[in-house]
């Protein structure tokens, strides 16, 4: 009867994160008979906020709002302290003697067999031995790749032929995105999974160089954002665009204070707007209101991918900053560069991979001054209408070799599938 695929994602297509997918999932459709979204981190009663393809069932796997669920995963994790079981031994030479992490890996157990059940009584419901194949696939290499394993193994009773693959980001790679720097279940994990998919090389790099004996399963395979032409640079002002949601590791305190070193330094009229919201987002608007009352700052709130695409559409942009401190390949990053926009980012993660230095953009270290961003800021504007032109065209090509949606997805989803025929 053909192949369907279960797709494990956060909240796609409920809320508005993981944008991303939504570019992606279409490139798949062709290949399966039926697809299946379980969306793992939603309170119950949210509706979807975007479209998903034809011969697709999504589902809010949840039965309690995430924080209470949560607080009983604490619970009934700590539990378990006193015990032994077997999947410590794995995570002793991580984790020591420390309390917190043992509390971590405890808690994260305990979340990913609750979501599991959640997960399996939805898909009860479904017969899988009436398809050639099922490709379980996680967006996520964390909770949600566990809940992957499991269901795997269920499923191969019903239907021979199954794979398991999973993507890895940013907090899902790299340890030091963790408070605790500790990822729980790593070697469960890449002992399970058929194939993992970094979204950068250095992701790739940093995996198969912690765990070496699964490099063979690890390869990297880049994001994507989709052609809407090459834009044009402002006239009359100097417009800044950031994209991100408002939590710690984005940084975007540190844009309001880099901006704020810009004041009485150019005679050009300024433009900071950022697109995104988050916990973090009242803070930075008082920030922002304190301290950069000088120039006019927009904040668009979060909106959908489409949308981010139309504003770059009908908004002229000169530069997009990102401050982060810990990222993949940021897809925020491929959309303005899809567009011809230099970009000026900390290299962290996958960054370097997606930026020339000086010929489409130009890399900070993550620890940057606030003048480090300002000059460069400055030395942009004062660019001629030549170098500018040249700046955006270089942008455009490097973004069409590399991160075109398009190819990359095209290519992925034809890897995924010839997986399962294999």
């Amino acid at each position: 009867m053909g192949n369907c695929l279960v797709l494990i994602s956060s909240s796609y297509p409920f809320l508005t994160q993981e944008n991303f997918l939504e570019t992606e999932l279409p490139f798949h459709t062709e290949h399966y008979e039926k697809i299946i979204i379980l969306a793992i981190d939603v309170d119950p009663g949210a509706e979807k906020m975007r479209g998903i393809p034809r011969n697709t069932d999504a589902y809010n796997i949840s039965t309690r709002p995430q924080k209470l669920a949560r607080l009983g995963d604490v619970v009934k994790g700590a539990v378990r302290l006193p015990l032994k079981p077997d999947y410590l031994a794995d995570e002793k030479k991580y984790i020591g003697n420390d309390i917190r992490k043992r509390v971590f890996l405890e808690y994260f157990v305990e979340r990913s067999r609750r979501q599991y059940g959640e997960c399996s009584r939805i898909l009860d419901k479904y017969d899988f031995s009436k398809y050639d194949g099922v490709m379980i696939y996680s967006y996520w290499f964390f909770a949600s790749a566990v809940i992957g394993s499991m269901l795997r193994d269920d499923i191969a009773k019903k239907c021979p032929r199954v794979k398991f693959i999973s993507r890895a980001h940013g907090y899902d790679v790299y340890e030091r995105a963790n408070s605790l720097g500790y990822l729980p279940m790593r070697e469960y994990l890449l002992r399970s999974v058929d194939a993992v998919f970094p979204c950068s090389v250095d992701g790739e790099k940093h995996i198969s160089e912690r765990f070496p004996q699964y490099k063979d399963k690890i390869n990297h395979s880049y994001l994507g954002s989709f052609d809407n032409g090459l834009s044009s640079p402002s006239e009359d002002v100097f417009h800044i665009v950031s994209c991100s949601r408002f939590k710690r590791v984005k940084r975007v305190d540190r844009i309001v204070d880099s901006l704020a070193a810009l004041r009485g330094r150019t005679d050009k009229k300024l433009v900071w707007t950022h697109i995104g919201s988050g916990s973090e987002e009242a803070q930075i608007k008082k920030l922002a209101e304190e301290k950069l009352g000088f120039m006019r700052v927009e904040f668009t709130g979060e909106i959908s991918n489409s949308q981010v695409y139309d504003y770059y559409k009908t908004h002229s942009v000169d530069l997009f900053v990102n401050t982060s401190s810990s990222e993949g390949v940021p897809v925020s990053v491929m959309e303005a560069i899809s567009f011809g926009i230099p970009v000026i980012a900390t290299n962290v993660g996958g960054v370097g991979e997606i930026i020339r230095e000086g010929t489409d953009g130009w890399l900070m270290d993550a620890d940057f001054k606030d003048e480090e961003l300002a000059g460069r800021i400055l030395e942009v504007i004062g660019y001629d209408c030549g170098r500018i032109r040249e700046l955006r065209k270089n942008v455009r090509a490097f973004w069409e070799q590399h991160f075109d949606a398009e190819r990359n997805y095209s290519e992925f989803a034809d890897k995924l599938v010839g997986m399962l025929e294999e």
